[in-house]
């Protein structure tokens, strides 16, 4: 039941990247829902969007920038790791192929964050959170890797993307 739950929620959070007009996810996504007493689907307003025609995510004009997050590459990741299903990494390289074409700076030097995902080109921010290179960028590279390169069986990953080693406690410890 988890693992149908992980692969559903990994879906979701994929379609936020892939239904874009740049492959990358807005900061802030809500759902378009129909409320369940009336009816009546939520309305929207001047300041709303569909991101994709006939979709279901809505974003907001303030929410539509991109600071190249890290959670969705390591769930898939960890699906990868977990299933062996190729598709997790099929999506991985999709995301990668966006972050390099959109995120990348021009002169090839680093990636910026951006302002508008929803729009081709998206205008970069100048600035990239550190997190790009220490979460998002190893997990992609993991996504990439053997599974010997820091395996499950005897790694966790902390909230940071550090991989720390299991140990077993010893009576005297």
């Amino acid at each position: 039941m988890n693992l149908i739950l992980a692969r559903e929620l990994a879906e979701t959070c994929v379609r936020m990247y892939l239904d874009t007009a740049s492959g990358l996810t807005p900061e802030i996504a809500y759902f378009r829902w129909t409320n369940p007493v009336t009816g009546a689907e939520k309305p929207f307003d001047a300041n709303t969007q569909l991101v994709k025609p006939g979709g279901d995510i809505l974003v907001y004009a303030s929410d539509r920038h991109s600071l190249l997050r890290p959670e969705t590459v390591e769930s898939l990741f960890i699906l990868w790791r977990i299933t062996g299903e190729a598709k997790w990494r099929d999506y991985g390289w999709r995301i990668f192929e966006a972050f390099e074409r959109w995120a990348r700076l021009p002169d090839g030097h680093g990636y910026s964050n951006l302002l508008d995902v929803t729009v081709v080109p998206p205008q970069h921010t100048d600035k990239m959170e550190t997190f790009f290179v220490s979460e998002t960028l190893k997990y992609l590279y993991l996504l990439f890797s053997d599974s010997s390169t820091v395996p499950l069986s005897r790694y966790v990953f902390n909230t940071e993307a550090h991989p720390l080693p299991h140990f077993i406690w010893n009576k005297e410890d």
